[in-house]
């Protein structure tokens, strides 16, 4: 009898153990998230705001801070999704100092457009296990996206001219975090965990490359009359080589204007490690600090035209590092506050270049965009409430300033400073817990630019009569979330 329960208690541990490894390998190959940075991880804590450095007490403390895994006292599960639904909305969108009609009324001043998103619905995994190994040690193992944005907008070119600047992008880390804690005594603990990610980057655009005065067909011909079209060589051999290499690059370009071209890229492996230390001040004070590193990148993949690879692409565009700070106050047994300060070091990237490696032999070229992003703090509080042993309740709120200046504004990177409020609840049915969450998030105010922004102005150049396009444009709009975590202690 002892031995068939032996073989049961293995088969059902194996059968776990499966289980749990297919649902990460799931929750890792769709995760994505819905804004440049996470909209929270677990529903527990995104119902806080966010402010879950110095509380951690569930498989997600692998992300808000490692330490705080040697809370957890039995074997834990916990899975869930996030779901964010976007509404935004571009108004006044208008050109100055161009002569394409499509720009233009009939009095022929430049014409305002109105754009609605396109976002998708954006679901985001996330999923995770702790367990303590001995009295002082604990592990924990979570699959979620720290980083992620997806934007869409319109991609008909008359109804949204933003389609020269960009009308779809995406840029995504997805990650598995193996953590170990140690609790080194009943006020201290300390935790580490190295994430091992995958990222994601691509994006559509129509270029802009109009001239009122050369067609499309004569495009071709500034090629062909300075190049043999059967080898591709100078007809002329005493031609000055950069005269033949502008007038090749001003025609290829003039050739793209108005045809669709899609990037996509990827970072195959890479790595990164979280610290934290939670440290219990007194009865009723917790403290908690997370140092979450940066993340070095080398994203390879395609460029197409119209659906046709047409180059090789390459881009180095790291994730920043970030420091979380807490500290929570719980009165009694029933009720917590929580208020938590967000550091993160967006200033590294100072330039966005994609470097071009056509496939028909001709020169590469890099594709270059100004960012000069400022790094932000984030102001997150979260509050907590024992109703009852089957029902806690919690609301949350965070400021997430944008890093972006309007200088480097343009559509492959919308944002605008933002405030997020959260309510949720947890419903304790014994070894089952079910948190909850719901979240809105609006941005603060509408988001203006009047010309300031040169990676969205270069968007409208005319190539041959070299005008100075001015591009301004109003955003503004909201996000709806939901979120749900299901959680299993063995």
């Amino acid at each position: 009898m002892e031995l068939k329960s032996l073989r049961r208690y293995k088969n059902e541990r194996d059968f776990r153990f499966i289980l749990f490894a297919t649902c990460l390998a799931m929750a890792v190959s769709t995760a994505y998230g819905g804004c440049v940075d996470t909209f929270g991880i677990g529903a527990k804590a995104t119902s806080m705001g966010g402010a879950f450095s110095a509380y951690a007490d569930d498989p997600f403390a692998v992300y808000y801070n490692p330490a705080g895994l040697t809370q957890i006292k039995r074997p834990t599960l916990a899975f869930g999704a996030h779901i964010i639904e976007p509404d935004l909305e571009v108004k006044g969108f208008h050109i100055k100092g161009t002569q394409d009609p499509r720009f233009l009324d009939e009095q022929g001043n430049p014409k305002n457009f109105k754009v609605d998103d396109e976002f998708p619905t954006l679901v985001v995994p996330h999923l995770g296990f702790a367990m303590p190994l001995t009295d002082r040690i604990s592990m924990g193992i979570a699959a979620y996206a720290p980083w992620g944005l997806e934007v869409e907008w319109p991609g008909n070119p008359d109804k949204n001219p933003g389609v020269h600047s960009s009308y779809h992008s995406y840029y995504k880390r997805l990650a598995v975090t193996p953590t170990i804690a140690y609790k080194l005594n009943d006020q201290l603990s300390l935790g580490f965990g190295i994430s091992i990610g995958q990222s994601k980057a691509g994006g559509k655009k129509i270029p802009y490359y109009f001239s009122s005065d050369v067609t499309q067909n004569q495009a071709s011909a500034i090629v062909n009359a300075v190049l043999d079209p059967t080898t591709g060589q100078p007809r002329d051999p005493d031609t000055d080589p950069a005269v033949i290499a502008n007038a090749r690059a001003l025609g290829r370009a003039l050739e793209m204007h108005g045809q669709e071209m899609e990037l996509e890229i990827s970072d195959d492996l890479n790595y990164s490690f979280n610290l934290g230390v939670m440290y219990r001040a007194t009865e009723t004070i917790t403290l908690g600090l997370t140092y979450r590193s940066e993340t070095s990148t080398d994203f390879d993949g395609d460029l197409k035209r119209n659906g046709v690879k047409i180059a090789k692409a390459t881009m180095k565009y790291n994730h920043p590092q970030q420091v979380q700070a807490g500290i929570r106050y719980a009165p009694h047994d029933r009720f917590s506050i929580e208020f938590d300060l967000v550091w993160t070091e967006w200033s590294i990237n100072k330039n966005q270049r994609e470097d071009i490696f056509p496939i028909d032999g001709s020169p590469s070229f890099p594709l270059e965009y100004e960012r000069n992003w400022d790094n932000t703090r984030q102001i997150r509080f979260g509050a907590e409430y024992v109703l009852s042993e089957m029902i806690t309740l919690r609301g949350g709120y965070f400021y997430d300033p944008s890093p972006i200046p309007d200088d480097t504004l343009d559509l492959m990177w919308p944002d605008g400073d933002k405030k997020t409020y959260s309510i949720g609840a947890g419903f304790n049915f014994g070894s089952f817990t079910l948190d909850t969450v719901l979240q809105l998030t609006a941005v603060e105010q509408d988001r203006i630019v009047g010309g300031e922004s040169n990676n969205f102005n270069k968007s409208y150049k005319d190539v041959i009569a070299g005008n100075d396009p001015i591009v301004s444009a109003k955003a503004g709009g909201h996000l709806l979330g939901a979120g749900v975590t299901l959680s299993y202690r063995f």
